[in-house]
This record gives structure tokens, C-alpha cells and sequence, in this order.
């Protein structure tokens, strides 16, 4: 399961092997020359994941973060939170053809407060539509809305909830909230069922991006057939939050 890398540990990080679902279809994707050099000589933001191949997850990208960036060759930015978008975060967008849109998704916080359904599936059609590809989906810590988000993109893949929840709180742990994991529970799927046949979701391979100087961590046999899926290798900086 993806499991975010700090940058103390960059130098003696463990090798994360994504295993394969014979009921999804996952497979790991293969290490490029390109992800390679992004990893190795540019920043990526905090907390900064494939989703599934070409779509990325993250904290709000800064400007010393563009260089990277610009090597994924983005589509598509779909922030989850206010905050407004610099002049440099502009020429950005400008200078590399990226629509940018905005969506915001409350924080779990308050259980009598909840971002409707709808307005998650307003994420997910994009997510979903393969012409927004490569895209970044990010909130402030790419931790909290950015995981609820995920998550219920895995739900719509096919997902069980162990997974899914394992997934989450390897990017929100230690500040991982309750909550998240409810409304991840309690969001209906079923709505964008069709949407995911005809798109081919479910069989979307979980992003992988390699570091060569990961450990292997070889899965347990004793793991049951249906708990069992591929997830991105995170890279991330420090979190200082």
C-alpha cells in the first residue's frame, strides 16, 4: 500500500512492491527515464502520489515546485480548497497549456457538515475522463479533502474498505480524522457505476513510480485474494504541518 516517504529516510527508503488483484486487474507500472529524473532532480510538493497512472495527488503546489511539475506534462490542476493562485502560479498554467478548476470540498470536521455527494462527483467525472489526463488533484496537505477524494475514487474502482482506509492513512497518519474515513464510507458510488464500466476504471492500474533505491517488501501470502490491489509509491517532502 502506498506509503508516503519522508525526506529523512530518502537515502535508506523501503521498496514498496504493488501487488496484483486478480479481481481488479491491477498491475505495477514500470520506472521511466522521465519519473526517474523528476524524482531525482526536481521537487515534487509534499505528499505527492499517482492516483492511477496520469493522475497525481499532492499538497498546494508551489512555485519551486513548477520544474517538476512541468515534466508530467499536466492537462489539468483541480484544487479542492480556497486559496488563491499566484501571478507565478498563473504564468505557470499559461506557459504549460494547464486548465485549471476549482472545487471545494469541506473539511471533516463537524459531523453535521459534509460535502454533498454531487460535488464529489463533480471530481470524479473529471478524474474519470480520460482526455483530463495527466492531472493533479491537490488541497492544502494533500492529506485530508485530497484522501477523502481518493477514496472515493476507490470506492467507484471497486475497492473494499479496508484498502481504501489503508490507503488514506498512509498519507494522513499521524493526523489522520475519523471523520475522513466516514464520509469515505458514506459516500454512494452507485451513481457513477456506468460511468466507471464505460471508462474501464475498475481495471486501471494503480500509479507507480520507482525509486531505485527502495527495498523490496515481498506481500504476504497469508493476504486474502480480495483485500489485495496495487497503490502508487509516494514521494514526498517533509511535512511540516
Amino acid at each position: 500500500m502506498a506509503k508516503p516517504l519522508s525526506e529523512k529516510s530518502s537515502n535508506s527508503s523501503l521498496r514498496a512492491k504493488a501487488s496484483e488483484s486478480s479481481s481488479l486487474g491491477y498491475r505495477p507500472l514500470q520506472e521511466t527515464s522521465l519519473e526517474s529524473e523528476i524524482i531525482h532532480t526536481e521537487k515534487l510538493p509534499p505528499n505527492f502520489g499517482d492516483v492511477v497512472k496520469g493522475v497525481y495527488r499532492s499538497s498546494f503546489p508551489q512555485p519551486w515546485h513548477f520544474q517538476a511539475l512541468k515534466k508530467l506534462g499536466l492537462r489539468m490542476i483541480v484544487t479542492l480548497v480556497e486559496g488563491d493562485y499566484t501571478q507565478d502560479h498563473q504564468v505557470f498554467l499559461k506557459e504549460n497549456g494547464i486548465e485549471h478548476r476549482r472545487i471545494l470540498i469541506l473539511a471533516n470536521k463537524d459531523p453535521t457538515i459534509r460535502t454533498p455527494d454531487h460535488v464529489v462527483n463533480r471530481v470524479l467525472e473529471i478524474m474519470l475522463n480520460k482526455t483530463n489526463h495527466p492531472l493533479l488533484l491537490h488541497c492544502n496537505k494533500g492529506k485530508h479533502r485530497t484522501g477523502c477524494i481518493v477514496g472515493c475514487f476507490r470506492k467507484v474502482q471497486g475497492w473494499d474498505m479496508p484498502a481504501i482506509r489503508k490507503e488514506y492513512l498512509n498519507f494522513s497518519l499521524p493526523k489522520s480524522r475519523p471523520l475522513d474515513e466516514r464520509f469515505i464510507e458514506l459516500f454512494d458510488d452507485t451513481r457513477l457505476g456506468p460511468l466507471a464500466v464505460s471508462s474501464g476504471a475498475s481495471s486501471w492500474p494503480a500509479g507507480v513510480m520507482l525509486d531505485p533505491l527502495r527495498e523490496e517488501v515481498v506481500e504476504d501470502e497469508n493476504t486474502p485474494r480480495g483485500s489485495r490491489h496495487s497503490s502508487a509509491s509516494v514521494f514526498h517532502k517533509s511535512d511540516a504541518m
